[in-house]
């Protein structure tokens, strides 16, 4: 069974279980609906270019998992602060089911976010090539180092006036990692951006909002679910999150981004995630 069909009787299942409110599986459907979308969009990209995250990354893969995990607790680390989103439950529950149960959910946003990367990446690939080029935008070491304080004030400023910085939880890991991976001669986002090669970060904003419509989409009659609490923005809904919420999710993308290029060069002996995600398939050649 190819892992596309195996994908779509996985999310079909989860889904049907996720949004029943009778069923006894509802609460744990969060993680095998989302494995089950991590499948499709693997499977979409084999059947499109005969290749994959999965294919290249192999075993490794696994690894996404596990370091998606610490990297969405470091968010509700924040939420701390700023208080945008809460989780309800149908009942009470324990403090260690809910650290247990939730890093679980969590350990699919990374491979869900660049699955779907690669795929956009590549389908992106099929269309004119200079349509993504820009003038190089050469990156001065004044610049990373202004960007590093401004985001390490961004930070600091999230626990004195949540309600005006909340947009900084978005903004502020952009300004700290990318410079950080730059300096580190760690292929990233911004390396893209100073040669004016467009379509990686295009590619990483895109599928960053595709996936959090499907994740705001299947929140609304989930349980547990989420919901928001966003100052000053809070009207005009699409699911449970506020339309202007939505702007957050091409930040948010960069955001993972940056932090797994940073994991793959620490972890993986330097690989380059911009290797693993631009790469052409075999039988396909790009213009770099």
């Amino acid at each position: 069974m190819s892992i596309l069909v195996l994908g779509v009787l996985l999310t079909g299942a989860s889904w049907v279980i996720a949004w029943s409110p009778t069923s006894l599986l509802r609460e744990y459907s969060f993680f095998p609906l989302w494995f089950g979308y991590i499948l499709i969009a693997n499977g979409i990209s084999e059947t499109l270019f005969s290749d994959c995250v999965m294919k290249r990354m192999g075993r490794k893969f696994i690894l996404l998992f596990a370091v998606s995990i610490p990297f969405w607790w470091f968010f509700e680390f924040l939420n701390e602060k700023v208080q945008n989103w809460q989780y309800v439950f149908p009942h009470p529950i324990s403090e260690m089911r809910f650290i247990v149960q939730s890093s679980i959910s969590f350990s699919t946003v990374l491979p869900a976010v660049l699955s779907t990367v690669f795929l956009v990446f590549h389908l992106l690939s099929g269309l004119n090539y200079y349509s993504w080029r820009l003038r190089p935008l050469p990156i001065r070491r004044r610049w990373l180092a202004l960007s590093e304080i401004l985001g390490v004030i961004c930070l600091c400023l999230l626990g004195v006036v949540p309600n005006v910085t909340f947009p900084a939880v978005w903004i502020a890991p952009i300004l700290i990692m990318e410079p950080l991976a730059f300096s580190l001669h760690c292929p990233s986002v911004l390396v893209k951006i100073e040669r004016g090669q467009w379509q990686l970060p295009v590619a990483v904003m895109a599928a960053t909002v595709v996936c959090g419509l499907f994740w705001e989409m299947w929140n609304v009659y989930s349980s547990p679910k989420w919901v928001y609490n966003v100052p000053h923005v809070g009207f005009v809904k699409v699911f449970e999150m506020p339309l202007l919420g939505y702007f957050g999710y091409p930040l948010f993308g960069i955001i993972i981004y940056s932090y797994t290029a940073l994991i793959c060069y620490v972890m993986l002996n330097r690989s380059s995630l911009n290797e693993i995600m631009c790469r052409p398939p075999v039988g396909r050649k790009y213009i770099s």
